[in-house]
């Protein structure tokens, strides 16, 4: 099963999938965008076919109407192409639903205008334009929407009582204004309710992500020296073994101990112990190679991993790198004349043995180190 889901993943993209990828784009953010745009063209194309029928069968003269076909036509391609562009990503809202919004707004106004007899049925589109805005605009924003909408609205609907009584017939209008604030106020506040619940599942969610990314660095490493963890370490263990067993580099691990430990807790207190332990994970990280990796195996003992270089390199060079700079630093901030140091037992891992193996040759090297004195490194 996962040697079919690689070669499915290393297949080559479908035709299908390469059209998508060349209508909507690969980016997931503007893929949302262009689909909502693409769906704003369906319902402008809905429109134009209401209006080429209206035409057909005289309910309007083609004239009256061919300026608003024009802008039908035009304002989906010209938004596709903004976005698909990436000309949009230049703005603070790369989605424009509030241009699109404004601009969806005035066309119905203009439709509302011209439709003549049928204008009033126009009006249900303000509805649907303003629905459509909910999910993507802030509740700022869909406050602007509203106001914008009532106010051109608003003075068309004055214009054409006052141009063409026959048709928009004032009491009429005026009714139709009343139902359109009261149910455009009520989708709007309706709106502003979805935008405020987004935007709090949107902080859940992020609290959400920095909890869990506090739990995974709290069970892959050790809390006060940041350094992984012995049970995250025996996993990269495993990991090196597998590929080492796949014709991958091989490598050595180290065990370190750092010299008369309990002493220093003992004489200094547990404070400046944990000071000690956190220089020592700091100056690991600082001095060992970049493809080294520390981990505390315990109280005061760390494993370090030592993968093979190419070209080739010595790891007695890397420890003793590590040796020579706690030598020189001071291993507490509160007592700055405490130096510490440690012994090391190194050893390669051997094709096929288990990873216990490894670590007790490791660890009788490191016994050994102590054993001949200390502050020095054993190779088994």
């Amino acid at each position: 099963m996962a040697a079919r889901n690689e070669l499915d993943a290393s297949a080559p993209p479908s035709r299908m999938q390469r059209v998508a990828s060349l209508v909507l784009t690969n980016d997931r953010d503007q893929r949302r965008a262009i689909t909502m745009v693409l769906t704003t063209t369906a319902l402008y194309s809905v429109c134009l076919a209401l209006l080429t029928f209206g035409v057909i069968y005289d309910v309007f003269p083609i004239e009256n109407i061919s300026i608003l076909a024009l802008l039908l036509t035009l304002a989906g391609p010209i938004f596709y192409f903004i976005i698909r562009s990436g000309l949009n990503l230049r703005f603070s809202e790369p989605k424009l639903a509030f241009p699109q919004a404004l601009v969806a707004q005035s066309m119905v106004a203009f439709a509302y205008a011209v439709c003549g007899p049928i204008h009033s049925a126009t009006i249900i589109f303000l509805a649907v334009v303003t629905v459509y805005g909910m999910f993507d605009m802030t509740m700022r924003r869909v406050r602007l929407v509203l106001l914008y909408t009532l106010t051109v609205m608003g003075l068309v609907m004055a214009w054409k009582v006052r141009t063409d009584p026959q048709v928009y017939q004032g009491p009429l209008e005026l009714m139709y204004f009343a139902m359109m604030a009261t149910s455009l106020t009520a989708i709007s506040l309706l709106s502003m309710l979805v935008s405020k619940m987004r935007k709090r599942l949107r902080s859940q969610k992020d609290e959400l992500a920095r909890a869990l990314e506090r739990i995974q660095v709290a069970a892959t490493h050790d809390e006060l020296t940041g350094l992984d963890n012995r049970r995250h370490m025996i996993t990269l263990l495993g990991e090196h073994i597998t590929r080492r067993a796949r014709g991958g580099p091989g490598f050595a691990v180290a065990l370190a101990d750092i010299d008369h430990f309990k002493n220093v807790n003992d004489t200094h207190g547990h404070r400046v112990g944990d000071e000690a332990l956190m220089t020592f994970a700091h100056l690991a990280r600082a001095k060992l190679r970049s493809t080294d990796i520390v981990a505390r195996w315990g109280g005061e003992e760390f494993l370090l991993l030592l993968p093979e270089t190419n070209p080739p390199g010595d790891p007695h060079t890397a420890i003793e790198r590590l040796r020579g700079s706690l030598a020189a630093a001071s291993a507490s901030a509160h007592v700055p004349e405490l130096r510490i140091a440690f012994s090391t037992g190194l050893t390669r891992y051997i094709d096929g043995e288990p990873i216990d193996d490894m670590i007790e040759r490791a660890d009788r090297a490191l016994y050994a180190a102590k054993d001949a004195g200390r502050n020095r490194t054993v190779a088994a």
